[in-house]
């Protein structure tokens, strides 16, 4: 039998807007629930809530007896692997294959051998029909068989829980009618529970045992499927036939409101709860419709108990009543300084996982070493472009400056001091915070809008360890090899400004470099580079993992990465700089 889903007293509130509040209901294990609900009443939210990606400020969810949103990440975590998620878009991981993304929570958390691994993934890939297209990636299938991938990726570790978010989204509806039909076999095979939330009415009708549905911020009905498709409940009429006259409007503005006029409550509701009568304009669902069977003939488990549980009075059809209920007061907004302390002291936790996954489970060499390469790919052209102006700029100058002072003898060591320890690692932070970090911010951020990293996170993976910990690492590497690069390029176009275009002598160029320049300088600069390396990739990853919703909030996303390293990058350039002085006096920095 399935796992067991409670949730009492739910509330969730996204700044001063509430999503809805005290809601609660209990998933009967092994069978099959639709929540239903206008566009905008949070019917995704809950699915989040329920999987532990979304923290409601008030309520609890038990799931096998272990509260999703008081317990700690780690606890989550573990009951994370008890489920299976299908989201809209199928969540698929874009640089894997099909066999690849359904092979990989085997591959995460099970010991099996590849030969075991590959027996189970095309058993599930043959379920869903898509045995033989397993070597596409995702962006050779079609919507449809993306979603149909995400099943069987949800399914391959057999989940006790199976959690689906509009599987009928951008599909027809021959093959939304097939996917039902798939999600029925499933049951039947696996006696999951199962939570579906969508908004197909002829799914609604024909898949579940249960159905739910929210609407103006509460479940305002929630049982099964024989009682809810038989009601004269206003709303749930409404929306169940498709009739634009009722209570629910074009908008949520326009919704039936609690304060207006509503109709007698019908006293003789067998259950005792509240059931209004017929509103005008919204017909009540006079035929139950034929529930869909398993097409193997299978006796399905869940539907005897939901049979038995409806026949005994056990399962009830739980109506909210319509008397007036105080509205919970929602959270107090946050001042300005809050706002700004809260993104700040999650950089900087992430930053300490980072650090202490790198100190106690060290990095994973073929994920580091593909982030390094693709870092370096795109940094070092612009690194080398911006380095010779800028050693050519600096020697120009200080050749100018030492000419009229009379001290042409050290020209040279002035301008590699200065290219080796200042513009150097500020040349590198420029193209790791504009190149490197940018690129890493948006490809998290895509990841994030395509429901990957979610995705992720429910199977039970670290995203610090798998994802930001390896561009972290790249970054710090690729920032110190660039600033050595840079150092090389900026003092060989200072020498030759130098010798070629102000007359000065190699000689006496090359003379002073080696008398005063000494390799801890380039250590300096190495030090420098690293620290950028490191804010850099953090702050370019925590953008990407937050960014708002859609390719506009990328986009944002990456540039609010851009700016904010430029100045964490400069601060810290001063503070380095400003200590080397201190503790070395008189050698510069």
């Amino acid at each position: 039998m399935g796992g067991t889903v409670e949730v009492h007293g739910l509330s969730k509130t996204y700044g001063s807007q509430n999503i809805w509040h005290d809601v609660t209901l209990t998933l009967p294990p092994g069978e099959i629930t639709a929540l239903l609900g206008p566009s905008g009443t949070g019917k995704s939210v809950f699915l989040k809530s329920v999987m532990g990606l979304v923290q409601p400020e008030r309520g609890s969810i038990l799931v096998n007896g272990v509260d999703m949103v008081s317990s700690r990440e780690s606890q989550r975590l573990k009951m994370r692997k008890k489920f299976g998620v299908l989201f809209q878009d199928g969540a698929l991981f874009g640089s894997m294959n099909v066999y690849d993304n359904v092979a990989f929570p085997l591959r995460e958390h099970t010991r099996m051998s590849e030969r075991e691994v590959r027996a189970n993934v095309l058993e599930k890939l043959d379920m869903v029909g898509l045995l033989g297209q397993e070597h596409k990636v995702p962006g050779e299938i079609s919507g449809g068989m993306k979603k149909r991938a995400g099943l069987a990726r949800s399914l391959v570790t057999d989940p006790e829980i199976i959690l689906i978010d509009e599987p009928d989204s951008g599909l027809d509806p021959v093959r939304t009618s097939n996917l039902a039909q798939l999600l029925m076999e499933v049951n039947t095979a696996t006696d999951a529970t199962m939570l579906v939330v969508t908004h197909n009415i002829e799914l609604a009708r024909t898949l579940p045992d249960n159905l739910g549905m929210l609407y103006r911020r509460e479940l305002v009905m929630f049982g099964p499927r024989e009682d809810f498709l038989l009601t004269d409940h206003p709303v749930v009429s409404q929306f169940m036939s498709g009739d634009p006259e009722g209570p629910i409007g074009m908008s949520e503005e326009t919704d039936h409101r609690r304060n207006d006029p509503l109709p007698e409550l019908d006293p003789s509701y067998p259950h005792g709860t509240a059931l209004l009568n017929r509103h005008a304009g919204a017909r009540a669902i006079e035929v139950l419709p034929r529930q869909l069977l398993p097409r193997s003939g299978s006796l399905r488990a869940s539907g005897e108990r939901h049979r038995e549980n409806v026949t005994s009075g056990r399962a009830r059809l739980y109506v909210a009543d319509d008397d007036e209920k105080p509205q919970p007061a929602p959270p107090r907004r946050p001042g300005l300084s809050a706002r700004a302390l809260t993104p700040t002291g999650r950089l900087f936790a992430l930053g300490l996982d980072t650090v202490r996954i790198v100190a106690t489970r060290g990095v994973r060499p073929r994920e580091t070493l593909e982030q390094f390469w693709f870092l370096a790919s795109v940094s070092i052209l612009p690194a080398i472009l911006i380095a010779i102006p800028f050693g050519a700029v600096i020697a120009l100058q200080l050749g100018t400056l030492t000419i009229q002072i009379g001290a042409q003898s050290f020209t040279g060591a002035a301008s590699v001091l200065a290219v080796v320890q200042q513009a150097s690692p500020i040349v590198t932070a420029l193209v790791i915070a504009g190149a490197g970090g940018a690129a890493i911010c948006a490809d998290l951020g895509s990841r994030t809008i395509r429901d990957e990293i979610s995705a992720m996170t429910v199977l039970g993976i670290s995203v610090t360890q798998r994802l930001v910990v390896p561009r972290v690492v790249a970054a710090v590497a690729v920032a110190m090899l660039l600033n050595g690069l840079v150092s090389v390029v900026g003092v060989m176009g200072g020498y030759f400004f130098n010798v070629v275009v102000q007359g000065g002598t190699p000689g006496a160029y090359l003379a002073s470099f080696t008398a005063l320049a000494q390799i801890q300088d380039l250590f300096v600069g190495e030090i420098k580079a690293a620290i950028f390396g490191f804010i850099a990739g953090l702050v370019a990853a925590y953008r990407g993992l937050h960014p708002a919703p859609g390719p506009k909030g990328v986009g944002e996303a990456v540039n609010q990465s851009v700016v904010i390293t430029f100045l964490l990058l400069f601060a810290a350039n001063f503070v380095i700089t400003t200590l080397y002085l201190q503790l070395v006096p008189g050698k510069g920095a």
